[in-house]
């Protein structure tokens, strides 16, 4: 039987998957999904270390999820497409019907 998607589409949403598997991460992009933040508004948002929302920040970067600009001392995050965590909002919905276990 033939797949609907080619192999490398698995590869490459397992690796996306990965990156999402991450309560935090989530967060942030829900975050920034409409609205450009600053650093200092996803660390008050997130109420992480500085550290830790960099690393975030860093492996989203890495992966393409996020774009970021430099205006002066600030940087500020958005998403690329609001459609990346599409999954997330439809297991959400999934949950509240009681549909998984």
């Amino acid at each position: 039987m033939k797949s609907v998607l080619p192999k490398i589409a698995f590869e490459r949403n397992a690796r996306i998957y990965k990156v999402l598997a991450n309560q935090k991460r989530l967060e942030i992009l829900n975050n920034i999904k409409f609205k450009e933040r600053s650093v200092q508004q996803l660390l008050e948002i997130t109420g992480l270390p500085k550290a830790n929302l960099s690393q975030h920040l860093a492996l989203l970067r890495h992966n393409r999820l996020v774009f970021y600009r430099k205006e002066g001392l600030n940087v500020y995050y958005r998403i690329v497409d609001p459609n990346i965590i599409e999954p997330c909002v439809i297991l959400h919905h999934l949950w509240k019907r009681k549909a998984l276990v």
